[in-house]
């Protein structure tokens, strides 16, 4: 069976069926007995006394008792002599004497009726009681009803049970066939609420994977094709030219731009695997922010401007150093690059209760309100020309976030006016603060 709903429901009703049939046999065994003793001591009662107005009334009396007791006309009163005619009325009783005095259980004849005989002390005289009930062919109309009210009852209880699950795999089928933004909508709290809740989560996840992929592969199939032709005119011409010294140079320097680009792209993706794998160590972030602006400080100089690093207070943390300095180095670079001659490029490092927090500015252009999200994509450029200028790819500022988060930090960008303001915040580890 396929559907989810119908082996509930037909589970459900052989559970039922089950429970009533082992119920029926229990009241079988118990309820009947206690039922038959309470019959027996009933009839032994009108027995008794009517052998008591047999012989104080006679069979006048006895007559009289008798049409009394069988006016309800639920049971059948009669008694009879030792030889089975009754006392009243003279008919033969014999056979249905045979069958019911003395057994155990009542004699269940036809029509359902039930026959009791009982035997007075001295064995002269005969008690006989036959009860018609009703049959149980009119009862099977409402069992029928019943039946069906449970069956019904049942399956709507399991349609509502199993319409969550039939629309969550409706969405796992539209994202299988590639309708990336399909999720699901679950509103319960219980296990197919959390099911679906969790399936929108892988969902999110394997969306944002496999877009940041499509993109990844278009920014770098663009950005290769450049270089590439790039490199391929420049060979040409180091076979055509004759000054083959400057026509090298120039192929050298677009081979250098070329590995930088994959250097980055190969930074990129450490920085997204998996941070079990990344080794952290106990360091000083202090001298990791000092040794990395005496690294810009060449670059800095060839750009006309300088490095001012303000850290009073000595910070520690657990993490990657390399992982850190190539993201601070690439904000270092990135303010540089902006920053006009002859002006500071001030870095800043400070500690609030359990992050530590560095601040770089700059005094260039500053970051418009639509770009300050958008210059953490990799390949983004605020300024394509200015980029070209100065060999941005695009890809510093999206490494330095994805090595900051991999620390359980993050990397946000504002405008300073003038300039530009990214800031880093870091978790501290608690031990070594």
């Amino acid at each position: 069976m396929k559907s989810i709903s119908l082996k509930v429901t037909i589970w459900s009703v052989a559970a039922l069926a089950i429970s009533l049939a082992v119920f029926l046999l229990i009241a079988a065994s118990v309820i009947g007995k206690s039922t038959i003793e309470n019959l027996t001591q009933a009839n032994q009662q009108l027995f008794r006394y009517a052998l008591a107005v047999y012989h104080s009334d006679g069979k006048a009396g006895l007559a009289r008792y008798m049409r009394e007791l069988n006016q309800s006309g639920g049971t059948h009163y009669s008694i009879s002599d030792a030889s089975g005619y009754d006392l009243e009325s003279g008919e033969d009783h014999s056979k249905l004497i045979r069958v019911s005095v003395g057994k155990d259980r009542p004699y269940h004849g036809e029509h359902d009726q039930l026959t009791m005989g009982l035997r007075s002390d001295d064995g002269g005289y005969i008690w006989i009681s036959t009860f018609v009930g009703p049959s149980t062919i009119l009862f099977a109309p409402f069992y029928i009803l019943l039946l069906v009210t449970v069956v019904v009852l049942y399956w709507l209880v399991t349609m509502y049970i199993t319409r969550p699950v039939r629309q969550l795999a409706n969405v796992v089928d539209r994202f299988g066939a590639g309708e990336l933004t399909a999720r699901a909508t679950p509103r319960s709290k219980d296990e197919i609420g959390n099911l679906g809740r969790s399936f929108n989560a892988m969902a999110e996840r394997i969306h944002t994977l496999l877009t940041t992929e499509r993109q990844l592969l278009q920014d770098v199939s663009h950005e290769l094709r450049s270089p590439l032709a790039r490199l391929t005119f420049e060979a040409e011409m180091v076979r055509r030219t004759t000054d083959r010294d400057a026509a090298a140079t120039r192929l050298r320097h677009e081979i250098e731009r070329l590995s930088e680009l994959v250097g980055t792209l190969i930074d990129m993706a450490r920085a997204e695997g998996d941070p079990g794998e990344v080794e952290i160590e106990a360091l000083c972030l202090n001298d990791l922010l000092l040794v990395t602006a005496e690294d810009c400080e060449v670059e800095a100089q060839a750009a006309g401007c300088n490095i001012n690093v303000n850290a009073p207070e000595e910070t520690n943390l657990q993490g990657n150093a390399e992982l850190l300095r190539r993201a601070i180095e690439n904000v270092l670079r990135n303010a540089i690059r902006y920053a006009p001659p002859e002006s500071a490029v001030e870095v800043r490092l400070e500690r609030e209760e359990h992050r530590a927090r560095i601040t770089v500015r700059d005094y260039g252009p500053g970051i418009s309100e639509k770009l300050r999200e958008r210059i953490f994509d990799p390949f983004f450029r605020a300024d394509a020309s200015r980029d070209e200028r100065t060999c941005g790819l695009g890809l510093g500022l999206a490494i330095a976030r994805r090595a900051v988060r991999v620390h359980h930090g993050d990397i946000t960008a504002a405008n300073a006016s003038p300039g530009a303001l990214l800031t880093i915040t870091l978790p501290l580890h608690p031990e070594v603060q």
